[in-house]
């Protein structure tokens, strides 16, 4: 891209948008004795943020909003034209703490295959992004090559307002380019107006089981544009894969809508018919195969009929489940599932593939004892440094 002199015209919702560029030279992690990069920051930011310019530019004029299927009461809001602006405004990097070591990796995932390196309790940080689930955070890191990298959110205070933050997308995947989009901004003008009554005749609906934000998007990193309390009805227009989230009839939100999470519903007739979003809030060409529970990315072809049975193993970690999810015979969705686990279950995690995508449990009712499930889903309170891994079809790696 040469210039930024021409108005470029992307399609959107009336959600304000702002592009974003970092002026970052001289970032370095306070406390921290790092090598000086030899990366020009400015630089960097500038080629990511002419990127995602390009890139947005070119997905808006190949979208198309999806069908609803067969719930036609109201249609999925339709795209307007808006025109960005010819210059970038600057942002400071929003300021952290790091609240528990944790490592630095060049991609949003548990791969050690990409370890940068790590930040230590109590080190000040600089936030300039996150990944669209807004479970990882991009960070000024002096030792990367790109002088930058990835570190779990779970690991960070952050001193501002997440939904603030740039959205970084890897869309060719992991190892493919990435690009920094904008984030969603949206001011409610006035008291947020209460949920519209579900239409006669509409079953998507449901009752909020306890107090729950609405969002802009589909994730947590997404601001907040209100609240709803124990026992408010609400109607459903839209979700994302899993059913995760849930597009909700919410007047004073974006084009009248709003996000709220799945947990936090209880659905009179389910999801079944309404059109699917990605994590970004943007309409999906075609509704993907959903699994009745939570799996993550299939990672893995698809298996072989007959796996050979895993060799017993001594001990493992302690660990609970966060989620309903399915435990299956192989680390990948392709794999038959056994059955389920549910939120707060116990279990003991007793190895891991190398790209840590999912974890190897005891299960009684497997054939050979035990199963698969998505490490997302885990939170593992033991100790894993002496587990075995797997590789993708999961056979065990000869240490």
């Amino acid at each position: 891209m040469t210039g930024w002199s021409t108005p470029l015209s992307i399609k959107r919702t009336t959600v304000s948008l702002s592009l974003l560029i970092f002026v970052l030279a001289g970032c370095s992690l306070p406390g921290a004795v790092s090598p000086t990069p030899t990366t020009d920051m400015n630089a960097v930011i500038t080629a990511a943020a002419a990127t995602a310019f390009a890139k947005m530019t070119e997905s808006a004029a190949l979208s198309s909003p999806t069908p609803s299927a067969t719930m036609t009461e109201t249609p999925v809001p339709t795209a307007t034209e808006m025109v960005y602006p010819t210059s970038i405004p600057t942002l400071v990097p929003m300021p952290g703490i790091v609240r528990a070591n944790a490592n630095v990796r060049g991609v949003p995932a548990k791969s050690k295959a990409h370890d940068l390196g790590g930040v230590l309790l109590g080190q000040n940080v600089k936030i300039i992004g996150r990944n669209d689930a807004a479970t990882w955070l991009y960070i000024v890191y002096a030792d990367s090559p790109t002088g930058a990298g990835w570190v779990t959110a779970k690991a960070i205070t952050l001193d501002g307002e997440m939904g603030l933050l740039p959205i970084v997308i890897y869309p060719f995947g992991e190892d493919g380019e990435s690009i920094m989009l904008p984030p969603l901004l949206y001011t409610v003008q006035g008291i947020p107006l209460p949920p519209s009554t579900p239409p006669a005749g509409w079953d998507k609906w449901g009752t909020i089981k306890q107090k729950v934000n609405v969002r802009v998007g589909p994730s947590v990193g997404f601001i907040s544009i209100g609240t709803l309390d124990t026992g408010q009805i609400v109607t459903f227009r839209g979700r994302i894969a899993e059913n995760e989230w849930a597009m909700i009839d919410y007047p004073s939100g974006p084009d009248g809508h709003g996000w709220v999470l799945r947990e936090f519903l209880d659905a009179h007739d389910g999801f079944g018919g309404l059109p699917y979003y990605n994590v970004l809030g943007t309409p999906v060409v075609s509704a993907p195969v959903v699994p009745k529970a939570t799996d993550a990315p299939n990672t893995s072809p698809v298996p072989p009929e007959t796996l050979t049975p895993i060799p017993p193993i001594s001990a493992g970690a302690e660990a609970e489940v966060t989620a309903q999810i399915n435990v299956r015979s192989g680390p990948a969705q392709a794999y038959n599932s056994f059955g389920l686990l549910n939120p707060k279950d116990k279990v003991i995690v007793t190895g891991l593939t190398l790209n840590q995508y999912w974890y190897q449990i005891q299960f009684a009712s497997s054939p050979t004892g035990y199963g698969w499930v998505a490490s997302q889903y885990i939170n593992v309170v033991g100790e894993m440094r002496s587990l075995p891994y797997f590789n993708n079809e999961g056979t065990p790696i000869p240490k």
